[in-house]
């Protein structure tokens, strides 16, 4: 058994473990039952969905798994190049674990036989060059909530609506005796 332990508030990281089951019995299963049920059993707790992912490599032929980090998941090239030969040599199915699966919280999680973890990839983060907004009113809940309702038109405006519908009932009354 394999230990993993994942921080608290752990964010955009992407655990990929290489499936340790024949490829036949892994299609077989999942043709047979839910992906999420198959997912719980590899690792032994329930992922919430769009959590993690599981797929056979084939999937990606014409692509290729690091291509697919890089570009759907914005892994960089250099932690890629660092995995390249063990990404490139990967075979059968693939099990991608996302951060979101521990709900930021502490988690020890123990990795059974049928999963071998292959790396931990971080997802590239943008780089915030905004100030913090400090303003009192950039602060949460300090506007004034405005609870009067809107008034509905009055005037010419309420009156030429009246008198529209007057005509048209009058044309259809007329229209209706000849």
């Amino acid at each position: 058994m394999t230990t993993l332990n994942i921080p608290q508030g752990e964010f955009g990281q992407i655990r990929l473990f290489a499936v340790n089951r024949p490829i036949d019995a892994m299609a077989r299963e999942l043709g047979s039952s839910d992906k999420t049920h198959v997912i719980a059993d590899l690792l032994g707790f329930d992922a919430a969905p769009n959590t993690a992912e599981l797929f056979a490599v084939s999937d990606l032929t014409g692509v290729g798994l690091p291509r697919y980090l890089s570009d759907g998941y914005t892994v960089t090239d250099a932690q890629i190049a660092r995995d390249r030969v063990r990404l490139d040599a990967l075979d059968g199915y693939i099990l991608l674990l996302f951060s979101s699966a521990f709900g930021g919280a502490k988690t020890t999680l123990e990795i059974g036989p049928d999963l071998t973890l292959i790396g931990t990839y971080g997802e590239e983060q943008s780089a915030m060059t905004a100030p913090p907004l400090t303003a009192e009113a950039a602060q949460p809940y300090s506007g004034v909530p405005n609870m009067t309702p809107s008034t509905p038109p009055r005037g010419r405006a309420g009156g030429a609506m009246i008198l529209l519908a007057m005509l048209v009932a009058a044309g259809l009354i007329l229209w209706w005796l000849l």
